[in-house]
C-alpha cells in the first residue's frame, strides 16, 4: 500500500526547507531518473539503427520543462542523438538555465511546425518521446502549439513514450479538455499524485514510477499527511481457512435478494460460496420458482434464513417491490445485520434512512458498490446534492469523502477505471482493474465477494478492498480480454490469487 498525494508541490517547497534541498538539485535528480529509465528502455530493446538510437523530447517553457532540458544535457553524451522540441521562452529561472546548458552542448532544437520532417527523418532510429511540457501545476486545455506536439506523439507508433511527473494535459485532479499525452511509462517524481489515478488518467499514465529527489521516498514523503492510499497485488490476503475443526456454519451465511433479473442474485450468491461463504441462500419471491438454481444454492421463501450474517440485495432487483419492502423490514429488525447494496437499490428512497438509522447507531458493517450513475441517484437521495455522472466522475474522490463523511457507518466502492474505497478511516485506490471486467454482471460478482467476506467476520472496508482486488486481479487472466464472462471470472477468482 502507498501513499498517493494531491499536490506534491508542498511537498518539494518543505523538502527544500527541511533537508537543505536547492530546487536545482532535486532537479537534476529528477532528470537523472528519467535518464536511467530512458537508457533501460533502448539497452534493453536494442535494434539496427540508421545512424544511432534517436530521442525526441518535448520541453515546455516551465520547470517541467526544464527537467526535459537537463535530461537532454544527460543523453547527448550517451551515444544517443537528441532533440528537443520547444514552445518559446522559458518562464522560470531554471528553465531558462538548463536551456542555456543544452543550447552550450549545442543539442538539437526545433519547434512544433517541424515535428512532421522530423518523425520522417527519423522513422528508422527514433525510441524514445519524453514528454517534459506540464507539470502537476497544469489546468484547463493544452494552448495550440502543445496540443499539435502531443497529438503528433501520440500517432507514433513503435517509439516508447515517457512523461514526466504526470502526462500533458492532466490537471491536478487527473482530468482534462482536450487531448493528453499517451504515456507507456510515466515518472512520477518524489511521490504518487491523485491525478495519475483519475479514469482519464488510465490510458494516459501507462506504468507508473516513482522517482527520489534526493532524499528517500520515505523521508519525503513524512513531510505531509497522503489524501489516499494506492491498493498494490501484494495488498491481497484471500480468506484461507487456517483452522481444520470447523463447520459451514463457521463462515456465514449470506442471503442474497432475488429481485426481477435473477441471474444477477445468482451470481452474486455463487461468487460468495466461491470466496468462502460457508452458505449462500437465494431470497425469492413466494410466486418463484427455484428450479433455475444451482443445486449448491439454497433458497427461501417466505422468512428470511435466521443464521443470516450477510444480507446483500439491489442486483437485478428491478421493479420487486414487494420483495424490496421485505428485504427494508429485515434489516430495520436487523439493524446490526452486516449488508452489501448495490445497483437498483440506490434509486430507492429508503436507503436515505437506512443509512441514518445505522449512523446514528454507529454501525458500520455495511459496504454500498455503485458506478457513477447510481451515485448519481444515491447523492441526490441522500441530499449531498444533485450532480451529473459527468460531475461524479470528474470528482468521485472529494464527493466520496462527503458521502462518508455524511454516513461514517458506510464504506463506499466506487466503481470505474481505477474503483476507489472510501470509508472513514481514509481513500483507498485500486488501479488492479481493465476493460475486461466492462460486461454486465461483473458488478455482480463483486457484490459477492463483498458479501461472503462480511459473512466471515471481515470488517466493511476489509471486505470493499479484499473484493475489489481479487476481482480486479482475476480480470487479468482473460485473453483475449474481450472474452470475460461473469462465471468464468467466479472460477478465475479461485485459482489467481497471490498469497502474500
Amino acid at each position: 500500500m502507498e501513499k498517493v498525494y494531491f499536490d506534491t508541490r508542498v511537498l518539494d517547497t518543505c523538502c527544500r526547507k527541511q533537508y537543505g534541498l536547492s530546487e536545482e538539485l532535486m532537479m537534476e535528480n529528477a532528470a537523472s531518473a528519467l535518464e536511467q529509465e530512458v537508457l533501460h528502455f533502448i539497452k534493453s530493446n536494442p535494434q539496427k539503427y540508421m545512424e544511432r538510437a534517436s530521442v525526441l523530447i518535448l520541453a515546455g517553457t516551465g520547470n517541467n520543462g526544464a527537467d526535459g532540458f537537463a535530461l537532454a544535457r544527460r543523453l547527448i553524451g550517451k551515444d544517443i542523438s537528441v532533440t528537443l522540441c520547444t514552445f518559446g521562452e522559458c518562464k522560470t529561472e531554471l528553465a531558462t538555465l538548463q536551456k542555456k546548458r543544452a543550447e552550450l552542448l549545442q543539442i538539437r532544437e526545433i519547434v512544433v511546425y517541424e515535428l512532421d520532417e522530423f518523425f520522417e527523418q527519423k522513422s528508422m532510429d527514433l525510441r524514445v518521446i519524453g514528454d517534459c511540457i506540464f507539470g502537476s501545476g497544469f489546468h484547463g486545455k493544452l494552448p495550440a502549439a502543445q496540443e499539435a506536439a502531443v497529438r503528433a506523439a501520440n500517432k507514433i507508433s513503435d517509439v516508447y513514450k515517457i512523461a514526466c511527473d504526470i502526462p500533458s494535459g492532466l490537471d491536478l485532479n487527473g482530468n482534462c479538455e482536450g487531448e493528453v499525452f499517451c504515456a507507456d511509462l510515466t515518472v512520477s517524481m518524489g511521490s504518487l499524485k491523485c491525478a495519475l489515478f483519475s479514469d482519464a488518467a488510465k490510458d494516459a499514465c501507462g506504468k507508473i514510477v516513482c522517482a527520489n529527489l534526493g532524499v528517500s521516498r520515505s523521508a519525503f514523503e513524512s513531510l505531509a499527511k497522503p489524501v489516499a492510499h494506492l491498493l498494490e497485488q501484494t495488498d491481497i490476503h484471500p480468506p484461507f481457512r487456517k483452522k481444520q475443526n470447523v463447520h459451514k456454519g463457521t463462515f456465514g451465511h449470506t442471503v442474497f435478494v432475488c429481485g426481477q433479473k435473477k441471474g444477477a442474485a445468482v451470481l452474486a450468491a455463487s461468487a460468495a460460496l466461491y470466496f468462502g461463504a460457508g452458505l449462500a441462500t437465494l431470497f425469492l419471491d413466494e410466486l418463484d420458482s427455484d428450479s433455475f438454481l444451482p443445486p449448491y444454492l439454497m433458497s427461501a421463501t417466505k422468512n428470511f434464513p435466521e443464521n443470516c450474517k450477510c444480507l446483500a440485495f439491489g442486483m437485478g432487483l428491478g421493479s420487486s417491490e414487494k420483495i424490496a419492502a421485505e428485504a427494508f423490514l429485515f434489516l430495520e429488525k436487523n439493524p446490526t445485520l452486516a449488508c452489501v447494496l448495490d445497483a437498483d437499490i440506490f434509486y430507492d428512497f429508503r436507503i436515505r434512512q437506512l443509512l441514518e438509522k445505522r449512523r446514528d447507531c454507529n454501525y458500520t458493517n455495511i459496504v454500498l458498490t455503485p458506478h457513477p450513475k447510481e451515485c448519481v441517484s444515491l447523492f441526490k437521495i441522500c441530499g449531498l446534492g444533485d450532480f451529473s455522472v459527468k460531475e461524479i466522475v470528474l470528482n468521485r474522490m472529494e464527493l466520496a469523502k462527503k458521502f462518508v463523511e455524511k454516513f461514517p457507518c458506510a464504506t463506499l466502492l466506487l466503481k470505474g477505471a481505477n474503483s476507489i474505497i472510501a470509508t472513514e478511516e481514509g481513500v483507498f485506490i485500486n488501479p488492479l482493474g481493465n476493460s475486461a471486467l466492462a460486461k454486465a454482471g461483473s458488478g455482480d460478482v463483486l457484490t459477492g465477494l463483498c458479501a461472503a467476506l462480511l459473512s466471515q467476520g471481515y470488517s466493511a472496508q476489509e471486505a470493499a478492498i479484499q473484493a475489489s482486488l481479487v476481482h480486479a486481479n482475476a480480470s487479468h487472466d482473460f485473453f483475449p480480454n474481450y472474452a470475460l464472462t461473469p462465471p468464468a471470472l467466479i472460477e478465475k477468482i479461485a485459482h489467481s490469487v497471490v498469497i502474500a
